[in-house]
């Protein structure tokens, strides 16, 4: 008896070493969940191994598009477009030729292809090379660049019409001399806002803002003059038309705008990516902010 069980023991050395040999091609069933799979689901397979590394659009340097894959299965992307940055960060993993991510934000998947051509990596229709560390865009250096969210003093009375003790201001000034400005109701950001992009010049210490075409008469032009900036703290005074208004911002980032840019939903999880390039250019009104 003894003799007989060691001979099946031994036919089955076999199968359980091939159950157990995936190799480095492995990338897990449907729905395996990244960072988990076993005592091997954390190891890179080869494609995976490949794709780790920090990237860049270069198809156009005054809007360029970030996206980083960690070792780790963590990263994330950033797209900056008509003076706005969106981006989100994710888990992730990747077959021969599909890269799927789980983002941060909502927990929606994406399976996007990916493929390699010419010296450049293509992920959801993007064409990426190797992120060397240099600011695309060439923009003047000045660290009026970037985020910022604070108040306007009376502005939102005199121009909305509306209780400034309740509204609050975001904007955005990206390196090619676009931007855009949010102002909203606290209490209600996702349905009472005015959203309007502008272009921006900096010359002799005036900071001009031409705002696209809207429906508000104090909204064409804003000149800033008098105002002190850091890295951290942007405070002064603002002119629309003939009137000034004192304002205070504080440096932010991770805004997220795409509630406010159209052809962008959360639901759209397998194009975000690619969607994220493409930005609303005309003003938008709602709610109380409409009237």
């Amino acid at each position: 008896m003894k003799r007989f069980l060691y001979f099946i023991m031994m036919a089955m050395v076999p199968l359980v070493f091939a159950a157990c040999d995936d190799g480095d091609d492995y990338y897990g069933p449907p729905g395996w969940p990244p960072g988990g799979g076993g005592s091997d689901g954390d190891a890179l397979n080869k494609y995976e191994e490949n794709l780790v590394g920090s990237y860049v659009s270069d198809d156009d340097p005054a809007n360029p598009f970030y996206l980083v894959l960690r070792d780790d299965r963590t990263g994330y992307y950033e797209s900056v477009s008509g003076g706005q940055t969106t981006g989100d960060d994710f888990t992730w993993w990747a077959s021969e030729s599909t890269l799927s991510v789980v983002y941060e934000s909502d927990g929606a998947r994406a399976d996007m292809a990916y493929y390699y051509s010419d010296n450049h990596l293509y992920v959801d229709g993007i064409p990426l090379v190797v992120n060397d560390g240099s600011a695309p865009g060439g923009g003047e250096a000045t660290p009026l660049i970037g985020q910022w969210e604070g108040r306007i003093s009376g502005y939102y009375s005199t121009v909305f019409g509306l209780a400034d003790d309740s509204c609050f201001t975001t904007c955005e000034f990206a390196s090619n001399g676009d931007g855009v400005q949010l102002d909203y109701n606290i209490h209600r950001p996702m349905t009472d806002y005015a959203y309007t992009p502008f272009t921006w010049s900096l010359a002799d210490g005036v900071i001009v803002l031409n705002y696209v075409e809207n429906d508000n008469e104090w909204l064409k032009r804003a000149i800033i003059n008098d105002y002190a900036l850091s890295a951290t703290r942007f405070s002064g005074t603002v002119a629309y038309g003939q009137q000034w208004f004192g304002f205070v911002f504080t440096a932010t980032e991770g805004f997220d705008w795409s509630p406010y840019i159209g052809g962008i939903t959360r639901a759209a999880a397998s194009s975000r990516m690619r969607m994220s390039r493409q930005v609303r250019c005309a003003a938008v009104r709602s709610g109380a902010f409409a009237r």
